[in-house]
């Protein structure tokens, strides 16, 4: 039931992501839907929860948007990690803990995207100042509204004990 659920939430990511949040970027910024289920689900699942739906996420992103292949999926399982790890350490039924993380795993999965991009030496439309100072502040600001919208559903389901059943935040 866990997989199905986590499918289903990647194809609506992934549909929103390529069709009308497309549409709503500014200056060439858009948000991307797939690390805010990917942060939101590693808070409530854990580390190794968030580890394997980080990879996946990124790997469909890699597929299907044409980037190198484990390019996005390195990044995403990362911060799908991290959220998993900082998961124990703040409360989870408060909306504002996981948008607060969000700035945080925002700006860390763009620097590490900028600098992977340089690295491999692939296209970059903006200079590393730039590129902080115009597109990282409105992806965070993006990332941010969304994760209060994402979260509190999946937090619902999660305390329903739908999405990790082996996770309870009955202590």
């Amino acid at each position: 039931m866990v997989v199905l659920i986590t499918a289903l939430l990647f194809v609506l990511s992934v549909a929103l992501q390529g069709s009308v949040l497309a549409l709503v970027g500014t200056a060439g910024v858009h948000p991307d839907f797939l690390l805010v289920v990917t942060v939101s689900l590693g808070i409530l699942g854990g580390t190794r929860n968030g580890a394997v739906i980080g990879a996946s996420a990124g790997l469909l992103q890699d597929i299907l948007f044409g980037s190198p292949l484990g390019f996005f999926a390195a990044v995403k399982m990362l911060i799908g990690a991290l959220a998993g790890m900082v998961a124990d350490d703040i409360y989870k039924d408060m909306t504002a803990a996981p948008m607060t993380l969000i700035v945080f795993f925002s700006f860390f999965a763009d620097l590490l995207t900028y600098l992977l991009m340089k690295l491999f030496a692939l296209p970059i439309s903006y200079t590393f100042s730039a590129y902080l100072q115009q597109y990282v502040p409105v992806r965070i600001a993006y990332h941010f509204l969304l994760t209060g919208i994402v979260y509190p559903p999946l937090y619902r389901a999660q305390r329903r004990q739908v999405l990790f059943p082996e996770k309870s935040f009955e202590e």
